[in-house]
């Protein structure tokens, strides 16, 4: 297989302040199952783009074999059988591919253009974000089908998912890019190690910074009366004898001034040297997730209950209780009744033509936050959203800040953002509300890993009542104490 020589490449978009990419060089094997991975916005997608050909850039790309990618609205010419055949190791029903793309589930429409994406030959698959509208089943299964291919690079934040099906990894950084031969994981923990190494040396380079800081006051102080002593020195002298002893003040004032800037420009020489040595740390800042505490024990309690989507059933024979505190990761194949259950329990049943039958408790004056997988309700500026969530401005900006906005970003409207930025929102308005049950659909889709990571501790970390719905198996076996399988309605703890 051929290598991608990257050298001297450096892009931005316009109109931004800092490019995403600056003279990068790096060497890419096209066997390699490459995980390719970072923070949301730091140009994964872009990168992409790149070795497609698709935007002006500076530097040199060479050594990109033709490229598809995923997703994708082309229509390819494939025989058949060969798609089929895909299909079939995936373990989807062939016909899929002869049905109208509006009749497919998320998950029939990712192994389709898998399917398809691996049938063609002397292509270079491009994978962005295939896990999105795959339930934990699915994943597994896509993980297991991509571990068999060989030459790719894939885009995703399920941490267990890339390193199911990867062997190579490059993390675009703060201040680069980084490759290693090894799974994601391994680079996580190593980079974790060496963050924790470069805090504590910058800590201690702030410390030297403020003692030299400290020392260029007291050389100002000096300064100072060097100076008093230089201007009485120069005052006229009305009785002779004063004239040696000005002069002797005189002579020291000077030595004291020069030493006070000799001393002064070691110190500015050595503040420089110091901050030159201080690094960029790939650190996400620390969030607080503060519940409030209902009077009853029991939050809801649920005892032979059917669900309905406009007179459908959708599930039934539901037994579920949610006691103050715990946290209850809610499992199942897609289409199982996961998000109607918490869009019942939400409140928000009625709008979505869901209705129940069956033993239904749901403590009086419960406080409930919820957060959704649809953000497209989400419409105006951000600060507009915010007061009509009742969040306070004020917290609702630092926990934004706090995911990587910038204070530009908060005047924005909604419509101008990511869908990981979007999803950010409403997370930081969940953030926002003291509630006392917290109802998450799905909230890590499109979040990066860095965030994943600080959501799951602060949701683990925390005392809330929450019931999840969570297909990364990695944050929903960290944060659960419980969980409930609804396509077979079994309770584990």
């Amino acid at each position: 297989m051929p290598l991608i020589d990257i050298k001297d490449l450096s892009f931005g978009y316009d109109g931004s302040e800092t490019d995403l990419f600056e003279n990068i060089d790096i060497r890419i094997d096209t066997s390699w199952r490459l995980a390719l991975a970072g923070r949301n916005g730091r140009g994964k997608t872009t990168f992409l783009k790149l070795l497609r050909g698709e935007l002006p850039y500076k530097g040199t790309i060479t050594g990109v074999p033709k490229t598809a990618l995923f997703p994708s609205s082309e229509d390819y010419d494939i025989e058949d059988w060969r798609v089929r055949k895909e299909l079939n190791i995936l373990g989807a029903d062939p016909d899929i591919m002869y049905r109208s793309p509006d009749t497919l589930s998320g998950g029939e429409r990712t192994k389709l253009m898998l399917s398809q994406l691996f049938a063609m030959e002397g292509v270079y698959p491009l994978i962005d974000e295939p896990t999105n509208h795959l339930d934990r089943h699915g994943r597994e299964v896509v993980a297991r089908y991509l571990s068999t291919k060989e030459g790719f690079i894939l885009i995703s934040h399920d941490r267990e998912f890339l390193d199911r099906c990867t062997d190579h990894t490059l993390v675009i950084t703060r201040t680069g890019i980084e490759l290693v031969a090894a799974s994601y994981s391994s680079w996580w923990e190593n980079n974790e190690q060496r963050m924790a190494s470069e805090h504590a040396r910058n800590d201690q380079l702030r410390k030297e910074i403020d003692s030299i800081e400290s020392a260029m006051k007291k050389n100002a102080s000096w300064a100072g009366k060097a100076e008093s002593f230089k201007n009485r020195s120069n005052a006229p002298s009305k009785v002779a004898e004063d004239h040696f002893r000005r002069a002797y003040e005189a002579k020291k004032a000077s030595k004291l001034m020069s030493l006070s800037k000799n001393l002064q420009n070691r110190s500015e020489k050595k503040i420089e040297e110091k901050r030159s040595l201080l690094r960029d740390e790939e650190k996400s800042q620390k969030l607080k997730l503060t519940g409030s505490e209902h009077h009853s024990r029991t939050y809801v309690r649920l005892k032979d209950v059917s669900l309905f989507r406009w007179g459908e059933i959708v599930c039934s024979g539901i037994d579920l209780e949610i006691q103050r505190g715990s946290k209850i990761s809610l499992e199942g194949y897609n289409g199982c009744g996961k998000s109607t259950l918490i869009k019942l329990l939400a409140g928000i049943g009625e709008e979505c033509g869901i209705t129940a039958a069956g033993d239904i408790y749901i403590a009086p004056m419960l406080k409930i936050s919820y957060v959704g997988q649809d953000t497209s309700s989400l419409t105006g500026s951000l600060y507009d959203i915010a007061v009509s969530r009742g969040c306070d401005k004020t917290q609702f900006s630092t926990i934004l800040i706090k995911m990587g906005f910038t204070k530009e970003m908060l005047y924005r409207d909604i419509d101008t953002l990511s869908l990981g930025q979007k999803k950010f929102v409403m997370i930081a308005m969940s953030l926002c509300e003291k509630a006392d049950l917290y109802l998450w659909d799905e909230p890590l889709n499109y979040i990066d890993v860095y965030m994943r990571e600080e959501i799951e501790r602060l949701v683990k970390d925390s005392n809330i009542t929450m019931l999840f719905v969570e297909h990364d198996a990695r944050f929903a076996s960290t944060v659960a104490d419980g969980e409930i399988d609804l396509g077979e309605n079994k309770i584990k703890s």
